[in-house]
């Protein structure tokens, strides 16, 4: 099952004691871009929450939000490191001596170290802290997928109705590909009865037999409509095994948007053309849904 990159999942817990809400919503992009906002006391666990969701995604930009209940707007209680503490003040005075500059530490200084005050309660185990926020993360990356995974169904069934439009396009080309030659014949045959009024008709058979099998090289088209074949039922099975596909999917459609624009480079009739422009006009909306596909 393929998934869409566009996406959203949410999930909340009592946490230690307190409500934790964590929120993500994903958009379409081409490779994995993480953002995240969080309360200063989950600061900490940035880094953890980006590799977890690295190891649920592959694609699109990820937005994570994260926010306490109630309490969580209310500024934590802390606990001051005093080593930490000691060791910061110790480093500001050794940097004042060295720039030359005033040598006075103030509290407001100290604090202005993360590692100085400390969450107080709930929040002062971090190990705890992360094995309960880890499981919030990991309920709203399920709930996430569930929803990429049904936007991933409705962009599958668009694409293989799609699909099968262009399928029934290139079937009709390919019937209408005999009768292309044979009417190019004839147009020239006539021209050749116009000529030889005009002009002596020796060897003007030879010549019309040598235009007919020139014109027959130069517009046959069975290779492409093979190979465009050939692209699309590689579309469909990719589709059907799912997965991170939707690169492969880019490639196949640059690739049958290649074979259309030679098949209507070289049918030389006025109808051909037309139905060339009706599969370009599907591709162009494949490709708009391909660009949602993890």
């Amino acid at each position: 099952m393929i998934r869409s990159m566009t996406g959203y999942g949410r999930a909340e817990a009592d946490v230690l004691g307190r409500r934790l809400t964590v929120e993500i919503k994903t958009v379409n992009h081409r490779f994995l871009n993480f953002f995240a906002r969080l309360p200063q006391d989950l600061q900490r666990f940035e880094m953890g929450m980006m590799v977890r969701v690295k190891e649920q995604l592959q694609r699109g930009q990820v937005n994570l939000f994260a926010s306490w209940d109630g309490g969580g707007d209310e500024v934590p209680p802390v606990v001051i490191n005093r080593e930490a503490a000691r060791q910061a003040a110790e480093g500001l005075r050794q940097t004042a001596r060295d720039l030359g500059i005033p040598d006075e530490v103030r509290i407001e200084h100290l604090l202005a170290f993360p590692a100085v005050t400390t969450p107080a309660g709930p929040g002062a185990d971090p190990e705890a802290l992360w094995a309960e926020v880890e499981a919030v993360l990991d309920r709203a990356l399920s709930d996430l997928q569930s929803f990429r995974e049904r936007e991933g169904r409705d962009l599958a069934g668009d694409m293989v109705r799609r699909i099968e439009a262009i399928e029934a396009v290139v079937d009709e080309i390919d019937r209408r590909r005999p009768g292309v030659v044979e009417a190019y014949r004839e147009r020239l045959g006539r021209r050749v009865e116009e000529l030889a009024k005009e002009v002596p008709a020796e060897g003007l058979a030879e010549r019309l037999a040598v235009e007919v099998a020139l014109f027959a090289d130069r517009s046959d088209i069975s290779e492409e409509i093979v190979r465009l074949r050939s692209h699309t039922g590689k579309f469909r099975e990719l589709l059907e095994k799912g997965g991170v596909v939707g690169r492969k999917l880019e490639f196949l459609l640059q690739e049958m948007n290649r074979e259309t624009n030679t098949i209507g480079s070289k049918g030389a009739d006025a109808e051909i053309s037309r139905l060339v422009v009706e599969i370009k006009a599907e591709l162009e909306k494949i490709r708009e849904q391909v660009q949602n596909v993890e």
